[in-house]
């Protein structure tokens, strides 16, 4: 069975695989126990959506390949309580970029007047659906097998339980406008996949470091990591193709500049539509409201 990739997600692939060789050589547990704080990016106010989110995916990135890049020889139970507390910064982090992602799926693009965007053309059917089709796990399945292939942390064992696929690189893809909404979806189906790989602090079990379950789990994490950025690099290809044009950076840039304002008003609707909430009586502009709110509010 053959598999469509593209250049630039394998090149990331080999890019993270190379990353993570570096962090084992260099692993120790006193430095693995340092964990930096992610609530100073979480809780930050006073920069744009696209910014912030910019800011999340290197962060992710960074915790995904610190905690997964262990030297599993002198990994002990104190070094699996950092990780349970690495497992917890990465988890916040995706439900973050998750709230982010519905934001600009919903309102940001409704602003842009692109959320009615319609895929066209061959393929458009599986274009238009919100998860990952067929040949896109077909290529994540492929690029864990590269992973366990080329990172020192998983075990190479494990590659004979992999069906051997060929691969038809794509060198170059053409990315249009239209297709944001459909790149948006995509990273959110990742983000949810990613979710699902990583358990709550308490729910981890030191039985997630035997083989085969520990190179599994990695690989197919790290998966996930690499087809998110490689998403994500289409995102911001899209939005500078946007930005070149006037009208539409004119209103990225007021969409930007008056997130916070947008953000207190709407909390003062809340305050003055206090009484008819207690009613359970409201109206459709209300109910939008509503919806702009718990859309923001924790971005």
């Amino acid at each position: 069975m053959r598999v469509v990739i593209n250049q630039r997600h394998l090149s990331l692939n080999r890019r993270l695989a190379r990353e993570s060789n570096k962090l084992v050589k260099r692993f120790n547990n006193k430095s693995y126990s340092k964990i930096g704080d992610i609530e100073s990016i979480l809780l930050k106010r006073d920069i744009s959506v696209e910014k912030k989110k910019s800011m999340l995916v290197k962060k992710l990135h960074e915790a995904v390949t610190t905690a997964f890049s262990i030297d599993k020889k002198n990994f002990n139970k104190n070094t699996f309580e950092s990780l349970k507390k690495r497992l917890d910064i990465i988890r916040r982090t995706v439900i973050r970029l998750r709230s982010i992602n519905y934001y600009l799926e919903t309102m940001f693009l409704e602003d842009l007047r692109l959320s009615k965007t319609k895929a066209k053309g061959k393929g458009s059917r599986l274009k238009l659906q919100n998860g990952l089709v067929r040949n896109e796990l077909e290529a994540l399945e492929y690029i864990a097998y590269r992973l366990i292939e080329e990172a020192v942390v998983l075990d190479k064992r494990l590659l004979k339980e992999y069906k051997h696929k060929e691969k038809d690189v794509i060198k170059r893809e053409k990315i249009e406008i239209k297709d944001i909404g459909l790149i948006l979806r995509k990273e959110s189906a990742a983000l949810e996949h990613l979710e699902a790989k990583l358990p709550p602090p308490k729910a981890a079990s030191v039985s997630l470091m035997k083989e085969p379950t520990f190179t599994h789990w990695v690989a197919r994490v790290f998966a996930l990591l690499s087809y998110l950025e490689h998403m994500y690099g289409k995102e911001s290809v899209i939005f500078s193709k946007l930005k070149k044009n006037k009208a539409t950076r004119t209103k990225i840039n007021r969409k930007i500049i008056h997130i916070m304002k947008e953000r207190a008003r709407l909390l003062k609707v809340m305050q003055e539509k206090a009484v008819s909430m207690k009613k359970f009586r409201m109206d459709s502009k209300l109910r939008k409201e509503l919806h702009n709110l718990t859309t923001t509010i924790a971005l």
